[in-house]
């Protein structure tokens, strides 16, 4: 009994340690840290975009709410009846001349990444390798990859990439040509795939053909494999 009392301490302070060894371990895994910093930058990247294809799409409402509210003079309908509303209106034109100035902001900055058609090229990419990687969250990406698309549904991707074992870009997507709203990207492709129980590894060349629709967001029309 005296020899498990002495022992009991012992045991409890050699698991601490080890369990302390192996957090510090983890924690400190140079290659561990830039994994994460990279997916929370990309998935900061996604987070962006997003919030600003709704500020054009925004933009858009408030020029056709715009044009509908002219009267058959050419003028814009007055909707105001009493002071009150005159200053209900002042106010919220205030707040509306605030948000607009932050969403041009950044839209000068989205605008920067999103003019470049490879971008949306890339966006797609990710999707697909998440998609692969990440087998609990297959669905979501392919469609999340299908609204990338100008005409493809999310069923399509889905049966397009089943069985896919790995999905990588090798280098970085070409633009071949870009004229007014469409262009053609070239990307180089390793992936590999499930067929008859065995994977097999193959490098594709594919070639985008997209066309930016009215908001300026670039989507894929059609690709070519060779």
């Amino acid at each position: 009994m005296k020899t498990y009392k002495v022992l009991l301490p012992v045991f409890i302070l050699l698991i601490s340690f080890l369990l302390f060894s192996c957090g510090k371990k983890d924690e400190t895994n140079p290659q561990l840290m830039q994994q994460k910093e990279v997916s929370a930058d990309k998935d900061k990247e996604l987070k962006d975009k997003e919030e600003f294809l709704k500020i054009k799409e925004q933009q858009l409402k408030d020029w056709e709410d715009k044009l509908t509210s002219r009267d058959s003079s050419g003028t814009f309908k007055s909707k105001i009846t009493s002071t009150d509303t005159v200053k209900t209106v002042k106010d919220t034109s205030k707040t509306k001349d605030k948000k607009k100035e932050k969403f041009s902001e950044k839209e000068k900055e989205l605008n920067k990444r999103l003019d470049n058609p490879t971008v949306a090229v890339n966006d797609y990419f990710e999707y697909i390798k998440r998609g692969v990687t990440e087998p609990a969250n297959y669905d979501a990406n392919m469609k999340k990859a299908s609204e990338l698309w100008e005409n493809r549904t999310a069923d399509v991707m889905k049966k397009n990439y089943k069985g896919y074992k790995k999905f990588s870009v090798t280098g970085n997507p070409e633009i071949v040509s870009q004229k007014g709203n469409t262009a053609v990207v070239k990307a180089k492709i390793k992936q590999s795939v499930l067929k008859n129980g065995k994977e097999e590894e193959k490098e594709v060349a594919v070639t985008y053909n997209l066309v930016a629709d009215n908001t300026g967001k670039w989507k894929i029309k059609s690709n070519v494999v060779k």
